[in-house]
Order: C-alpha cells, then structure tokens, then sequence
C-alpha cells in the first residue's frame, strides 16, 4: 500500500522554526508533485520518464516586515537555516502594513482525480493520436506532443492555525505541429488540454484536431491588403490571452496596487458589453483542474468577474486587498469559465463585412492603459461574411477595455480547456493592416 507524503507536518515544523527564529506571524506552503510523461518528438514516441519535485516556502512576518524564502530540502537543518534567513531577510525589508497572514481555519483535506497514473492508457491514446495524425493530416508534422499525468500534492500552515492540505491527479496534453507542403510550410501552432481522466481522444482535447486541420490549409499565406477598421473574431486559444490581458491590466494587484488600472473605481460598474460574463470557477463544475485553496491561505470560492459586461470582482490577493482597501477575491483568480452566448459561429462569420478570424495573437504585454499590437498568426481574412483565406504578416491592433466593449455576439460552441471554458467573440472597431 502506497504510503501518503506527511507535507503538513512539515509545514508545521517550517512555522515553529520561523516563530522559534523571531518571528511574530509565520507561513509555511509545500508543493510535491509527482509527474509520469510520454513524450513524441518528430513523430515518434521517445520517452517515458517520471520525475519528481519539492519545493517549500517559508514566509516570516516580524514588525510588519516580510521576509521570503524558497528552498527544495525539508530535513531539520535545511529547514532552521531557511527561517533564519527569512528573518534576517524580513529585518531588512521596509516595514508595511498590508503584510498580513490569512485567519485561523481547521485542517481540511481535499482530493480530486486518480493519484496514480494509467500508463497502458497513456500509450493507447498517445499512440492512436500519433496513427490519426498521420492518416488525416499526411503533411502535418508532429514537431513536439506531451502526454503526462501529475500526482500534485499541496500543503499549508500558518501561525494563526490556518491548514490545508490538497492532492490531486490529472492528466494533461500538449501538441505543437507545422505543415509542409512542397518548399510551403503553416507557421507553427499548438494546443493543449488537462483532464481527470483519458476518456475522450487526445485529437478531442482542447482545440488540437481544428488546429491541425487548419495548419493543413495554412502553408500559403499572404497578407491583408491595405489597412483598415474592422471586425475581429478571437477563437477560444485567443480569448484565453486577452482575458489574462485584462487580468494584468485591470483587475489584479499590480495594477490596483500602482493605480494604474482604468478600472479602479468601477467596481460593480458596466466595463464590458453586455453579452459578456466572466466566472472563476476552481470548485467547477465546469473546470476540471481547479484547486482547493488560494495561495494566501484562503478556501477558494467560485465568485463572478464579470457579470453581464457588470464587473463584480478585482483578483485582488489578500497583500492586494490590504494595500487598496478593495475587497480580496475569493477564488483567487483562476480557473476561468466565460458564459457561452447565443449565436452559432456560422452566423458570427456571416455578420462580418471584414476582418480576422484571430486564432493566435503573438504581441507584447498591452501598455498601462490597455493598447495592443501584434501580429494575427494562424488566422484568417473574413469579407463578405465568408472565409476568405489564411493571413500573413497582418497587424491587429486596438484597446482591450475597447475590444470588451465592443464584443457584439459570444458563440454557443465553446472550448472546454480543463482549466478553463471559453468560446468565440465577435468584436468590432479593431485597426487591422498588412503590407
């Protein structure tokens, strides 16, 4: 019988060190994860190997002082010379009233998925996926494909009696391909999944099989011509980034922090259209890789983001929420599901005079205030309300809190990720330009 890791008496032994070293509030967060992985490179299966790693953190409060340290041992002495550097490190740091732990809260233990991996299975399904790539996509190559399970097992103590303990088993799927076709060849593209279990077919996780099938129609591509103001559609693999650009923009602690977010006194105010609700769901049901508890010590709530183009929550953390004085988010910020909408994707494309079907954004981080460039990559020129053919070197640019605005039809097909659940957008008004 498999012998559980005790990871939460050590989180214990981690926070009285720190409190026997000096220190007044004290934290301690443990991660193991265990992870099996087949491997394909160039088309072939290559490896299986399975690796392990351990990493804890241990975090001293001393006089509204903060000290951190990561270290990747946890027997007795590595664990002392770790608090006594913490506390030197919290010492010598600016004092800071936001630096806080998260309240008392019994131990609570969470599981999810299996915690040992199916590796007949892993091979069956890598191997039928290597077979129908070959067969149905003849000229696409396989450049690099990962399939692996992870046994992931998390711990947390502080001084304040706060405990959690959290283990979990899932499989996850990576795939990368270009086409090649004579001396033509599709820009690289890739997409992936994470799931409980290895029911459904790998061409089935995320996106992968559309993807393939459209590198195939990809080797030739040419620019838009001229530059103009149009409609943009962001498939479910871009939305995914722009959501996270609107995270990093204006929702989350850096810019709330700075006072740089647009939005930082908008709370449960309109910012998006109206067709466009944002959930977080780590407790599912409609995310599969969520997690139990936040990174600061908290139970982790599903809560709304957006509700209705409404916004409901920042993604403050709790150091975010002290700073601001704006209130903490209770899911911590992932595990993100975006509402399906009402209009088939047949009928978005047929409501576009011109524009991008945008399947891969490849820009910079946007300014503070939310202006974006890059490049439209695997991506297609709609007129007409028809799809015309694949683009090239075609510039897309605008405004994220614009775009949002914007967003005119959300699609009742979504993408189910694992980690999230998104669909298409339909948004007007984007600059769009090529050679």
């Amino acid at each position: 019988m498999m012998v559980e890791f005790n990871g939460i008496e050590i989180t214990r032994k981690a926070v009285d060190a720190l409190k026997a070293a000096g220190a007044d509030k004290a934290q301690s967060s443990l991660s193991r994860g265990e992870k099996s992985e087949l491997n394909v490179d160039a088309g072939r299966m290559s490896l299986y190997r399975t690796t392990v790693n351990v990493s804890i953190g241990l975090t001293a409060h001393v006089g509204g002082r903060k000290g951190s340290i990561s270290i990747n041992r946890y027997d007795d002495e590595s664990i002392r010379t770790a608090a006594a550097d913490a506390i030197a490190m919290a010492r010598s740091s600016e004092p800071d009233p936001a630096n806080d732990i998260s309240p008392a809260r019994p131990l609570e233990r969470f599981r999810s998925g299996a915690l040992e991996p199916d590796g007949a299975a892993m091979y069956d399904r890598l191997r039928e996926f290597i077979d129908y790539s070959k067969s149905a996509y003849p000229h696409t190559s396989l450049e690099q494909c990962v399939l692996d399970f992870g046994r992931g097992e998390s711990f947390y103590t502080n001084s304040n009696g706060a405990e959690f303990e959290e283990r979990s088993g899932l499989y996850s799927f990576f795939a990368m391909f270009t086409t090649k076709n004579g001396a033509d060849s599709s820009s690289f593209n890739y997409s992936g999944a994470t799931h409980r279990t290895l029911v459904k077919a790998l061409k089935d996780w995320g996106t992968i099989d559309g993807l393939m099938r459209q590198s195939a129609e990809q080797t030739r591509v040419t620019p838009v011509s001229g530059s103009f103001t149009g409609d943009v559609i962001l498939t479910p693999d871009c939305l995914g980034d722009f959501i996270g650009y609107v995270d990093g923009v204006y929702l989350g602690d850096y810019p709330l922090i700075t006072g740089n977010s647009p939005w930082k006194d908008q709370l449960g105010m309109s910012v998006m259209s109206p067709l466009v609700t944002v959930r977080t769901e780590p407790n599912g049901p409609g995310i599969e890789a969520g997690y139990a508890y936040t990174g600061d010590g908290f139970r982790a709530e599903n809560c709304p983001i957006i509700e209705g183009g409404v916004l409901r929550n920042f993604t403050l953390g709790f150091y975010g929420s002290n700073k601001t004085g704006k209130p903490r988010c209770p899911s911590g910020g992932g595990g993100i599901v975006v509402q399906n909408g009402q209009t088939a994707l047949a009928d978005m494309i047929r409501d576009v005079k011109r524009g991008v079907l945008l399947a891969r954004f490849s820009g910079g981080s946007p300014s503070d205030n939310g202006d974006f460039s890059g490049v439209a990559k695997n991506s297609y020129l709609i007129e007409d309300g028809k799809i015309i053919r694949p683009v090239g070197e075609t510039m897309v640019a605008g405004n994220v809190a614009t775009l949002f605005k914007s967003i005119r039809a959300v699609s009742k097909e979504s993408v189910d990720y694992g980690s999230a659940v998104l669909p298409y957008m339909l948004a007007s008004g984007v600059s769009i330009s090529g050679k």
